[in-house]
């Protein structure tokens, strides 16, 4: 997607980012066509409510050949369809009737200063360089077919790495080729394993790890989150809830009976001894893999699973080598909300999710309502839906099992207004079948037993996911695969430059006599003193920008707070206006199935619409600083990042703030809210109004905390990563003279004996000169 676009839908709002089908718009391109569009894309959601009952707005979109809107989802998609085609018909002359008709929209007062600026830095004709979009073009060109493994490119940089270090002698280059190694060899791919209880997750795990490490002979009934993660030998930790999450807990216990039971229940058998597990800080215990179940196990006595929040298990298995990890949840039906909260979290983390449904009960509310707030709000990317004991039914009961579960997924979204990212959704999931028992049979050395029963290991389904998983995390196509490869490409590029540099600097001084060499030291050292005051000064610049950005920080938790109280008068009104509207037209209050999708909704969308606003701000804010380090350093003589390349912020923060955020479970709310509405009378709605406010904001004060701490995290690690890669060229600069004055040194301390193999000492330097080239050669041709 385009620079411009990728701006227009953090502007907007618009949820889908990825996938989304275009359909092209029909009408012919001309002037008028253009204005038109510069209206309907200057419609927000702040604002669009506006636009959309207008007789004229109808009309404008029956004369480029369009649908009328009649709700934000489907504008956001009309406006995704029209940037395509500005895209497409882009010139001069067609950017500046975008121009003039944004600025007769402020003149006339439909949009203000602020949207009219926006707007304009959305269509800067910089951003729609064709130069740049030829060289995309062409690199869409590649050969798909030619692409290598994640795997592949790994192990080959991986030679290429120690074929440098047998080479290269100066320690900063080869610790920098070690740093690379092992950023390489540290990566780690996360799989999220769902489901309601009993969909058979420990069973599929044990098949695919070949070894019952979970389920009946270790954990059975698994309560809790476990993550599973690659260890020389067995392992396991237990960590226990901490004071503050133990007393959200309970706080929730007040509102949801099945909760209440659970604390009543910890409370019972635990008494005094409570406090020995419930600490500040969450306490954890390493505990032999054959006890476990003694403390996981829903079915243990002493209840113990009741304290734990989640397991760290080590294991030496093969399937963990390659750095994947595994997270498998407790049941989606867990009556402990927080559970839930921790799942959502570690989800949200993962590369990818298997989310299983037993054949005998799958695509319940549950599983559906999971599946759509995994790939609408937790920035899940792909999905598996496996089909567990898909040998107790037909081939043909299996397919309708998935075409109801399609169909339900539908009714979902349909019922949530968001009928128009149906395609989207099912074409990110999968489905698999799998008989999991007979898998496991076949791994655990009792194959004969399956093949009794008729199954193959073909059969049984195993061998299809692990081919799934294998493509998605390692293959071609691997999105994360990528991107770090071509990160280690990068920093491996670098360091031949680096290394290049200093066998140039060499072969220059190996030309020089004594005299010569001597006089260079000299001139050298006058600069040495001038170059230090620079340095200096650059390094109080970045120093000032970094703590400019961190006073921004804070200053936009004053700006998450306002959006945050603006959202919670959002939900109350909606709620409201349905109820009113409801008690008008029916006579009757609405169901409490509606009130719960319309509060869920409307937290959702609108935290996603806080955190993008934030995400352009913070955007903006260090485009600035990093435009105002670019022109320093392009003063003293050297540039950040790629040489004829413009400072562009947003490749800093790519794939950011984009998860993570809607981890609360809202079911307190929820139910208060619910109960208030099914006793409410069509006479008082002000007093329903008064009192779902209450609930609001009382139960918005954890919400709003999670969100402003993780946001501050987010940006604090970010300015970090930020300010380092600003950093970067006058460190480097810094360390090149370092090298310089040192290789100069050298060469006058050992000009005698240099002299004798003056000619020899060429010919070496110009040998691994060669051998540089050819390695970078090799580099830039992996894909």
């Amino acid at each position: 997607m385009s620079l411009v676009n990728d701006y227009f839908l953090l502007y907007h709002g618009i949820t889908f980012e990825q996938n989304l089908d275009v359909e092209p718009i029909e009408a012919t391109i001309n002037e008028e066509t253009f204005t038109i569009f510069a209206l309907i894309i200057s419609a927000s959601r702040k604002n669009y409510d506006k636009f959309l009952p207008l007789t004229s707005f109808k009309t404008l979109c029956q004369q480029i050949k369009v649908k009328s809107p009649s709700n934000l989802n489907e504008l956001n998609h009309l406006q995704h369809n029209i940037i395509e085609t500005i895209l497409q018909n882009k010139s001069k002359q067609n950017i500046n009737i975008l121009h003039s008709s944004f600025e007769y929209l402020k003149n006339e007062n439909i949009i203000n200063s602020e949207h009219y600026n926006k707007l304009l830095s959305l269509f800067e004709y910089k951003e729609l360089d064709l130069v740049e979009e030829q060289s995309h073009n062409q690199v869409e060109k590649i050969d798909e077919e030619n692409k290598s493994s994640f795997k592949e490119l790994k192990t080959t940089l991986e030679e290429l790495i120690n074929e440098l270090k047998n080479d290269i002698s100066n320690k900063e280059v080869l610790e920098e080729l070690e740093n690379t190694k092992n950023y390489l060899d540290n990566q780690k791919f996360s799989i999220g394993i769902t489901g309601v209880m009993n969909a058979g997750k420990s069973t599929m795990l044990n098949a695919l790890m070949g070894r019952e490490i979970l389920g009946s002979a270790v954990v059975p009934e698994t309560a809790n989150l476990t993550i599973v993660k690659h260890n020389p030998t067995d392992t396991a930790k237990v960590y226990y809830w901490n004071q503050q999450e133990w007393d959200r807990i309970k706080k929730s216990a007040e509102q949801l009976e099945s909760m209440r039971e659970f604390v009543n229940e910890t409370n019972r058998i635990f008494g005094e001894n409570l406090k020995n597990y419930i600490r500040p800080v969450s306490r954890f215990d390493e505990v032999d893999i054959k006890d476990l179940s003694s403390y996981t196990s829903a079915e243990a006595s002493g209840k113990k699973c009741n304290l734990v929040k989640y397991v760290e298990l080590g294991s030496k298995l093969d399937f963990l080598s390659d750095g994947i990890e595994i997270v498998d949840t407790p049941g989606l039906d867990d009556p402990v909300i927080q559970r839930e909260e921790i799942t959502k979290e570690y989800i949200s983390q993962c590369d990818m999710m298997l989310h299983l449904m037993n054949v005998s009960q799958s695509a319940t509310l549950k599983d559906v309502e999971f599946i759509i707030d995994a790939l609408l709000y937790q920035n899940i990317s792909k999905l598996l839906v496996v089909i567990t004991r898909a040998d107790t039914v037909t081939k043909t009961q299996l397919d309708e099992v998935i075409k109801y579960t399609k169909s339900s997924i539908e009714r979902q979204l349909r019922a949530q207004n968001k009928d128009s990212q149906l395609d989207y959704i099912l074409k990110t999931i999968k489905f698999i079948p799998i008989s999991g028992r007979m898998a496991l049979l076949h791994r655990t050395g009792r194959e004969q037993e399956a093949l009794d029963a008729g199954f193959t290991l073909e059969d049984t389904g195993i061998l299809e996911i692990e081919k799934y998983l294998t493509e998605t995390l390692f293959g071609s196509n691997s999105q994360k695969g990528e991107l770090v490869i071509q990160s280690s490409k990068t920093q491996i590029q670098r360091i031949i430059e680096k290394q290049n540099s200093f066998y140039n600097y060499e072969l220059k001084l190996l030309s020089k006599s004594k005299d010569e060499l001597e006089k260079e030291l000299a001139d050298f050292n006058k600069k040495k003193a001038v170059n230090t005051r620079i340095f200096q000064a650059m390094s109080e610049d970045i120093n000032y920008y970094k703590n400019d950005a961190k006073t921004y920080i804070n200053s936009l938790e004053t700006f998450l707070q306002s959006e945050l109280i603006d959202l919670q008068t959002v939900i109350k009104q909606r709620v409201v206006s349905d109820v009113r509207y409801s008690f008008e037209k029916t006579k009757k209050r609405p169901e409490n199935s509606r009130i719960k999708v319309i509060v869920e909704t409307a937290i959702k969308d609108g935290i996603i619409d806080v955190i993008r606003d934030y995400r352009y701000k913070f955007i903006k804010k260090s485009q600035t600083i990093g435009e105002q380090c670019e022109q320093k350093y392009h003063d003293m003589g050297f540039t950040i990042g790629h040489k004829n390349e413009n400072f562009d912020a947003r490749g800093f923060f790519q794939d950011d703030f984009k998860s993570g955020f809607l981890t609360s479970n809202n079911e307190v709310l929820v139910s208060l809210i619910t109960e208030a509405v099914s006793k409410s009378k069509e006479s008082k709605i002000n007093e329903l109004d008064r009192e779902i406010e209450g609930f609001i904001s009382n139960q918005f004060t954890s919400i709003e905390e999670d969100i402003k701490s993780k946001a501050k995290k987010v940006s604090t690690l970010l300015i970090d990563s930020f300010f380092k890669t600003l950093n970067a060229p006058l460190k480097s600069f810094e360390q090149k003279l370092k090298n310089d004055e040192e290789t100069l040194q050298n060469q006058i301390n050992s000009f005698e004996e240099t002299d004798k193999n003056r000619a020899q000492i060429s010919i070496d330097i110009h040998k691994n000169i060669k051998k540089l080239e050819t390695i970078s050669t090799t580099i830039k041709g992996l894909y």
